[in-house]
Formats: structure tokens, sequence, C-alpha cells
């Protein structure tokens, strides 16, 4: 079945003066962070352990509040009632997803349960996840296997599937291939580029500390330290 067809926005995320603060005593986590994701940007997030990569990706995703500045997406700013539509079109791939229920194919579908998707007519296609499943060898009973057996690297491989699947048009990708072998990092990233490259207005910001992975999947490269984009 062919992916539903939409409307390319302009795809252009902003930060504006971004500061986020945490901890006893509190801890300035980012430090007014200006940054421009525009459509068709691919980009290397790297930087030391603690410089506050994950949480530059929440705060991008709406999932950690913000102590300053503001967001912009497509020239407008995001209110609450933006929040739906747009984690939508902007969606977090974490390092360690949660997959502790029901079977692969119920992780799969659980997105389209929420209001937004149901409103948007968007239905899960088990033809489309049976395709990407097959260029790594796996297919229907693969989708049977309860979620809470799957490997490290399996779930990254489903929450990758899954984000893919709802046809996004920005990724935020935390570490999403660290835990696979290099079989499934291959497939990984050959789902990313078949994605970018069927849409090309599409942008991804990939926190990795592999070099090599840098160069294969990054047009532009962005170091974080201390809170700052250098």
């Amino acid at each position: 079945m062919p992916a539903p067809t939409v409307s390319a926005p302009p795809v252009e995320l902003r930060g504006h003066r971004l500061r986020r603060v945490a901890g006893s005593p509190p801890r300035a986590l980012l430090r007014d962070v200006d940054l421009r994701l525009g459509a068709g940007q691919r980009v290397a997030l790297s930087g030391p352990s603690g410089a506050g990569k994950s949480v530059l990706l929440r705060v991008l995703a709406c999932l950690d509040p913000l102590d300053g500045g503001r967001l912009t997406w497509n020239g407008q700013p995001l209110d609450a009632s933006a929040i739906p539509a747009y984690r939508a079109a902007v969606i977090l791939l974490l390092q360690h997803p949660v997959m502790d229920s029901g079977t692969v194919e119920d992780q799969l579908r659980l997105p389209y349960a929420w209001r937004h998707h149901r409103a948007a007519g968007h239905r899960f296609s088990r033809s489309r996840a049976l395709e990407h499943l097959r260029v790594c060898g796996r297919g229907k009973t693969f989708l049977d296997q309860p979620a809470r057996r799957l490997s490290g690297g399996e779930r990254q491989l489903v929450a990758l599937l899954r984000a893919l699947l709802l046809e996004p048009w920005v990724l935020l990708l935390d570490e999403p291939t660290s835990a696979m072998d290099r079989e499934m990092t291959e497939v990984a990233q050959r789902w990313i580029a078949e994605w970018l490259a069927d849409r090309p207005e599409r942008s991804t910001i990939w926190v990795t500390h592999d070099r090599a992975q840098q160069q294969r999947i990054a047009t532009v490269h962005w170091r974080l330290q201390a809170g700052k984009i250098i």
C-alpha cells in the first residue's frame, strides 16, 4: 500500500535563545541556544557526555519544558493547541524505547489510537510494515512476538519503523542504532535514507558518537558543549 499523500509544509524548526535549567542546586543544561533546522537538512549533533544533547532533542520534541526562549514551527509559535499536530510532524526516537506490553504489531499500531491521528484519518498499514521488515529478514512471525522479549536493538528497530510509518517531516534521533548490530544498523540507515529520498523536504537531527556514521548520515554538523552550540 502506498504511503498517504501529504501536502508539504515549509519544514522549518527554529529555536530562539532556548534555556533549560534542572537539578539541585539548579544547573543550566541549555544556555540561550539558537538554531534553525530547514527543509532537507541532515544534522549530526555531537558533544561530550552531559553537554545537553538529549535535553535539546527533548526540548525540540516539546517533551521537556523551557525555562526561557521559544520554539517556532514553520514560522508559527508552538502554543498548547499546536502541540498534537507538531508531535505528529516532528518525532523523537529515544535511545532506550520502552516496550513492555503487547506484540510488536500492537506497538506499531499504538499511535493510531491517539486523537490527532484518528482525526487525520491515519490508518496502520500492516502491508507497509511487512515491506520494511522483509529488508531485514523478518516477517509475520516477528509482528506476533511479545514486545517485552525484544532485544535492545530490536526495540530500537521497531521504534524506528513505528515512526517512519507515521510519515513525519522531521526525525529527532537520539543514538537510535546504539544497541543494534551491524546488520540492523545498515537496515535502519537504509530505511531512513529511503524516507528522506521520498520527500526531499524531510529533515533529521541525529545524535551519534560514531564519526563514520556522522559522515554517512549528515550534511551539517552541530557540536553542543556546556549547553551551547559551538
